[in-house]
């Protein structure tokens, strides 16, 4: 067998081939099918080892389970790849490793799914019933990114389907956000963190953008002059704002209660320390407001979902 290992290596794989028509041992059917998947004929190598699937699977059954679904995506068949997974969650127990590959086997297929959805070109139609009908909340994210906050106009009257939905707040926040760039003057109640919001997206001020937002982010930056607690500090602020959204900070009238606070949360998230009460001084603010703030802020991005498979 170490002959057929070594044409493999050598990429002879018209030779390996003829050498294993006949060779019916587990080894021979899997180099024959090697091969023919290194020649890019993953039909021809996924029916070698359906054909043989018994012998295979007795033989190695994780080895046998991990390159069937290499084909399976491969070959973008992810519904027969759902079909086995459910056949082979079925079968007697083999192993601890077996198991632990089936746990992780529903995530591998999705990602493998919707990276064949962000590779390929859909149109207008497709990207539509898409919106509509994904179940998979980073498949719907991978749509918009697809779609752009430039082309959103074209896809309105999904977008409210989606801000108005059932969909987690991660979802919906993204949905309210690309009407808000489209500029659509329709009414929608949009819910979220126990609110409910009656807004038309076309009024709504953006995230992000304004005097007070870049002043306060110049803030942000200028008051952290070390580059880690910065830019910790800046992904507490975005974060934040993504979170609260439609509503938005007071960054102007409560600018260095804000950048404290948040100052404080980026020196947290590095172990890094800061004294609040000092900067509090400094600022001429009440320590229990800064406290306050600081808190809400936290609770805030505690509450953060987890997008759903």
């Amino acid at each position: 067998m170490d002959s057929y290992k070594t044409i493999l290596e050598k990429k002879d794989y018209d030779l390996l081939i003829t050498l294993t028509d006949g060779d019916d041992s587990p080894q021979g059917l899997i180099y024959r099918a090697a091969a023919f998947l290194a020649k890019g004929e993953a039909k021809t190598a996924l029916k070698i080892f359906k054909n043989n699937e018994k012998k295979l699977y007795e033989d190695n059954p994780l080895a046998y389970m991990k390159s069937l679904f290499d084909m399976r995506f491969i070959l973008k068949q992810f519904e027969e790849a759902y079909d086995e997974m459910l056949y082979f969650e079925n079968l007697p127990y083999v192993s601890q490793e077996v198991e632990e590959y089936l746990r992780e086997l529903p995530k591998l297929i999705r990602a493998e799914e919707r990276n064949a959805f962000i590779n390929r070109d859909y149109d207008a139609d497709e990207i539509k019933d898409k919106l509509i009908l994904a179940k998979d909340d980073y498949e719907i994210i991978a749509i918009l990114n697809m779609i752009g906050p430039l082309k959103a106009n074209q896809y309105i009257k999904e977008l409210i389907g989606l801000a108005e939905g059932k969909k987690g707040e991660i979802v919906r926040t993204y949905a309210l956000l690309f009407l808000v760039a489209a500029k659509s003057e329709k009414q929608i109640t949009f819910e979220k963190r126990g609110k409910v919001f009656n807004v038309v997206p076309k009024d709504l001020i953006p995230p992000y953008t304004g005097d007070n937002f870049n002043r306060f982010a110049l803030s942000l930056s200028e008051y952290n002059p070390d580059p880690s607690v910065a830019s910790a500090s800046r992904k507490v602020l975005d974060n934040y704002i993504f979170d609260i959204y439609p509503e938005l900070p007071d960054l102007k009238n409560k600018h260095d209660a804000y950048l404290l606070a948040i100052s404080a949360i980026g020196h947290e998230l590095l172990a890094s320390d800061f004294d609040l009460e000092e900067a509090a001084k400094e600022k001429n603010l009440s320590l229990e407001e800064v406290k306050k703030l600081k808190e809400t802020i936290k609770k805030v991005r505690e509450k953060e979902e987890i997008l759903s498979f």
